[in-house]
């Protein structure tokens, strides 16, 4: 499935979705994305998502990320039989700029620990597309 600039894919054995986004794309494209990649997660009965972001220029505006916060994300809650894992794919350049302007350190490849809400979903930052797919099967 490919739209909104985004290609979706099921992989059974993983089991997984991989989502890649094709090009650079406006912020609607990106939440009807999001969503047509939770569209994907319901059909497939799949709470294991790769959402491949590096080639996206920016990961989250404010904007988007208060539309994550308040509409996307609640809509996870008990949704799946466990909390959905969002394995985020980045490049190592990005990975770079995101530790620097948060002050960590190390490598990026490990998740980033993040629970939502009701623990309803989990998410991690990965500049090696092969450790995401481990940590998503864990």
């Amino acid at each position: 499935m490919s739209d909104f600039g985004l290609e979706i894919t099921p992989r059974p054995d993983l089991p997984a979705i991989i989502a890649r986004w094709q090009r650079e794309i406006s912020e609607p494209e990106l939440q009807r994305g999001y969503l047509a990649i939770l569209a994907a997660g319901d059909a497939l009965g799949c709470w294991r998502w790769l959402l491949d972001l590096r080639r996206r220029e920016e990961l989250a505006s404010p904007a988007l990320t208060l539309w994550l916060d308040t509409s996307f994300f609640p809509q996870l809650v008990g949704r799946y039989v466990a909390p959905v894992r969002m394995a985020f794919l980045i490049s190592p350049l990005r990975a770079t700029q995101q530790q620097a302007s948060v002050g960590l350190a190390g490598a990026v490849s490990a998740p980033s620990a993040a629970y939502g809400p009701e623990q309803s979903y989990q998410s991690g930052l990965f500049t090696d597309e092969a450790a995401a797919y481990h940590w998503l099967a864990q």
